[in-house]
């Protein structure tokens, strides 16, 4: 009974455990998507102030500054509720899709210098925070840090990433990065700064005057952390910079063109001034002129844009230095080469020194075209001017032919002196070949000479050699001769010494011949006859001396002993 009551209670306990686990899942569990946040409210809790619109205490009711972010969580669903809100994405770009510019057409140049021009691509981007809760910074400055919890805008940016951001508390702005392509810079403006130098860098240096009376009054550059146009320029590459505090402005560096010139007609830009006769002089002037990177915020802080520069300084300036200039030559100094180069030459460098004082490089004013007129108007003015290039052109022809006539005159005492010489030469050149005949033939008779007595020289010593060699070779046969006789003497004395002592040994003649005949003897030669009984014959010689050679060989002992045995 005991057992089936406990079993009993641990059935209901565990169904409860699991029930209330199956309560607390589906009514307390919160689950936010990979792609979104989630914005807690509370229901229960104390009330928010008037002014307040999040919760900045704990335990205060309302919306929270806390996010949840993608995940599970487990919240009472009585005390919270939630609002589902997407993450927000600030992009990276895609740098497959960059197209960068490094040579500029005239239309992207307009666009660049009306602050419209874009590159083609996706390019990462910035996102700019604006606090929409909080008290207002105590300085009154719009631009508040996000580690305060003051309203305004942030002055640090949301870099490339995902954020999750409470929309009741954040507004975001989405902004391309700043790009600076090559050849370029892009020179940054401040707009706001802190308190303390918020009035630093807008005064205005001493001013200056060229010679001509122009001013070149020029604005004061602002320091890191100022407002205003900071000294130093960006350059190229992609920054990450807050669109709403800081300015760039892009500039092309190097050197570009700016003409006054007829294109048309109807569009004659040429300048006209009066020369030092009254006559009416129009040129076309290029000017080749440039930014430097180091006078580039200079020239922003000043100008504000490229247009404004040549607006105010190339365009205005030209033309009057043009008419102070030109109007100290006379007519026929423009039609005249080497005085229409030194205009040019007067031009650029009085043009040089007015933009130089506006940080504005000039490299050179170049005169494509020069007309002259008569000051007379209609056909009469014409003629006039017709008549003064023809009288002009007809003295430089007169004073060209008089040098030409010079120059042909010294043309041919030269071409002369030069037929006097080439003969010369030639007669220099046949002297040499004949004493170099002459040389060549004495060097090859010296050459055979000593050739000869060479040769003569080499048989005498071959003759010599060859008798020396024939006087050798008889010593030699004399010497091999005189030595072969030698040895076959000395080999016959040899032998007659050894039969002597042979000889001496037996102790006389008689007993070596007994001796040899006894060693050479051989049965083989004995030849018996029988001639019948009773008689015995033989045909050996001196049977007595066999009978007493071998009677003396058992008798004489070994050679050279002396001795005798008898058996």
């Amino acid at each position: 009974m005991i057992r089936k009551l406990l079993g009993t209670v641990v059935g209901i306990a565990m169904l409860a455990t699991v029930g209330i686990i199956a309560l607390f899942w589906f009514s307390f569990r919160i689950y936010v998507a990979p792609n979104e946040c989630a914005v807690l409210i509370r229901k229960t809790g104390t009330a928010l102030t008037a002014n307040q619109k999040v919760a900045t205490e704990p335990g205060q009711k309302g919306i929270q500054r806390e996010v949840l972010g993608p995940g599970r969580y487990f919240k009472n669903p009585y005390t919270w509720s939630i609002e589902r809100h997407p993450l927000v994405e600030i992009s990276s770009g895609d740098p497959k899709t960059w197209e960068w510019v490094h040579s500029l057409d005239a239309q992207q140049r307009e666009a660049v210098r009306t602050s419209t021009f874009k590159f083609k691509g996706k390019f990462p981007e910035v996102g700019v925070l604006v606090r929409r809760t909080g008290d207002p910074s105590p300085d009154g400055s719009p631009v508040v840090s996000r580690a305060s919890n003051y309203s305004g805008i942030i002055k640090e940016v949301l870099t490339p990433g995902t954020y999750k951001l409470n929309p009741y508390v954040y507004d975001v702005e989405r902004y391309p990065a700043a790009v600076i392509p090559a050849g370029f810079v892009g020179v940054v403006t401040n707009m706001f700064a802190n308190t303390d130098e918020m009035d630093a860098g807008t005064g205005i240096t001493s001013a200056n005057v060229t010679s001509d009376g122009f001013r070149t009054n020029l604005r004061q550059l602002s320091k890191r952390g100022q407002r205003g146009t900071v000294e130093e320029v960006l350059q190229p590459g992609v920054y990450l910079i807050n669109p709403k505090l800081k300015k760039v402005t892009l500039i092309e560096i190097g050197f570009n063109e700016y003409s006054q010139i007829r294109v048309s007609d109807m569009e004659n830009n040429r300048i006209s001034f009066p020369s030092d006769t009254g006559y009416d002089i129009r040129v076309g002037v290029t000017i080749i002129w440039g930014i430097d990177p180091k006078n580039a915020a200079t020239i922003i802080n000043e100008f504000g844009n490229v247009d404004r520069v040549l607006e105010t300084v190339i365009g205005s300036q030209l033309p009057s230095i043009c008419r102070n200039i030109g109007s100290t030559y006379d007519a026929r100094d423009f039609i005249h080469g080497e005085k229409r180069e030194m205009f040019q030459r007067d031009l650029t460098e009085k043009l040089q020194e007015v933009c130089q004082a506006k940080k504005v490089e000039v490299l050179l004013a170049l005169v494509r075209e020069i007309e002259v007129h008569a000051p007379n108007v209609g056909s009469e003015g014409e003629q006039v001017t017709e008549d003064l290039k023809r009288t002009i052109q007809q003295s430089y022809i007169a004073i060209e032919k008089r040098l030409t006539k010079e120059k042909q005159r010294d043309a041919a005492v030269v071409r002369a002196e030069l037929e006097e010489a080439q003969k010369k030469v030639d007669i220099a050149r046949e002297t040499i070949q004949a004493d170099t005949r002459v040389m060549v033939a004495n060097i090859l008779a010296d050459a055979e000479k000593q050739a000869a007595e060479i040769d003569a020289q080499a048989e005498l010593e071959v003759a010599t050699i060859q008798q020396e060699i024939a006087l050798l070779d008889a010593q030699r046969t004399e010497i091999l001769g005189q030595a072969r006789a030698d040895v076959e003497k000395f080999k016959n004395q040899a032998e007659a010494d050894g039969y002597r002592m042979l000889v001496d040994a037996f102790g006389g003649g008689r007993a070596f011949n007994l001796y040899t005949f006894a060693n050479e003897f051989k049965p083989d030669s004995i030849r018996l006859f029988f001639a019948g009984e009773g008689t015995f014959w033989t045909d050996l010689k001196g049977f007595e001396e066999v009978g007493a050679a071998r009677l003396l060989g058992n008798q004489v002992g070994p050679l050279g002993s002396g001795g005798s045995s008898q058996k």
